[in-house]
């Protein structure tokens, strides 16, 4: 495989779809407001939190969020009354007894974190609904693979990439495939009460696991095994998602040529860092812009 194209949000971006996080939250402001002040009742977020918004759900106050959505201390009478209430609806209703005990401080998040995925998938089709004007920039189409870590099919709306040369690796919209996002938080346990525990217990469920993505598909170390060129576009190796990079890094050629495209300064001291934590790539890449071309440019066979 000579060339090895990773594509991140920074190249929808640059094809003209709002696709930023920020996008998102005005989408959600608009399309869902019942669900966006919930999201700021239970994270309280300010300033640029919706510009790193899978790390930010990661970062609950989980003490703050139990204390602002647990139940009232109430008397043994209403306790009691309660215990009664429920067993006669559920012998009513024919139910199972319930085997575990619940949170109403976890159930309230997980309800939250689902119906939140739910609008996630609804904004990405809206989002790639219609694509006006578009820019295109050169990318080599024969013998090439994607690894596309976008949701859309701009590669092969515009650029005519076949499926096959196509791995989306969070999921692909135009299917109605579940969309993968989360955050990159380890909590631990220790000193928590029950509710405690049950949210976080919730809010892992949306810790986002790049092996678990890398090693379900089998063929990938196959073929990047003889690249020859890697081109990261519009990634921004976000501590989120750079151990994809790195097993990437560790698994092709130590001689293959790699270069990074970059829109802001940031861009570049990620790229530099990255480097720096894997020196073998010294030497052997470079940084470049998303350049636009016409379509007749982009489209003729490479």
């Amino acid at each position: 495989m000579k060339h090895l194209y990773i594509i991140g949000n920074g190249f929808d971006i640059f094809t003209g779809l709002r696709t930023r996080y920020v996008d998102f939250r005005h989408w959600l402001q608009y399309a869902y407001p019942f669900i966006y002040e919930n999201m700021y009742a239970a994270y309280e977020m300010e300033g640029e939190w919706w510009h790193n918004f899978e790390i930010q759900l990661g970062k609950l106050d989980v003490k703050r969020y139990v204390q602002k959505f647990a139940a009232p201390n109430k008397s043994g009478e209403e306790i009691l009354k309660e215990i009664e209430e429920k067993k006669a609806f559920i012998d009513k209703n024919n139910i199972p007894p319930d085997l575990h005990r619940s949170s109403p401080c976890a159930n309230r998040l997980r309800g939250l974190l689902d119906v939140l995925q739910y609008c996630f998938e609804r904004w990405i089709e809206d989002s790639t609904s219609v694509i006006n004007n578009p820019k295109y920039t050169h990318i080599e189409r024969n013998d090439s693979f994607f690894i596309n870590f976008n949701y859309t099919d701009v590669l092969q709306w515009l650029y005519g990439i076949k499926d096959e040369q196509i791995l989306f690796i969070h999921g692909r919209a135009s299917k109605h495939e579940h969309l993968v996002f989360g955050h990159n938080s380890h909590h631990l346990g220790g000193m928590m009460g029950f509710d405690e525990e049950q949210t976080l217990f919730e809010l892992d469920k949306y810790n986002k696991n790049p092996y678990e993505y890398i090693f379900k598909h089998d063929e990938l170390p196959v073929i990047l095994s003889d690249v020859e060129n890697v081109h990261v576009y519009g990634f921004s190796i976000s501590e989120v998602d750079e151990d994809y990079l790195d097993w990437m890094e560790k698994n092709t050629p130590q001689n293959c040529k790699w270069e990074f495209s970059w829109y802001s300064e940031e861009d570049i001291e990620r790229v530099e860092r990255f480097v720096l934590d894997h020196w073998t790539l010294k030497g052997r890449y470079s940084l470049m812009q998303l350049q636009e071309i016409s379509r007749e440019e982009a489209c003729r066979d490479s």
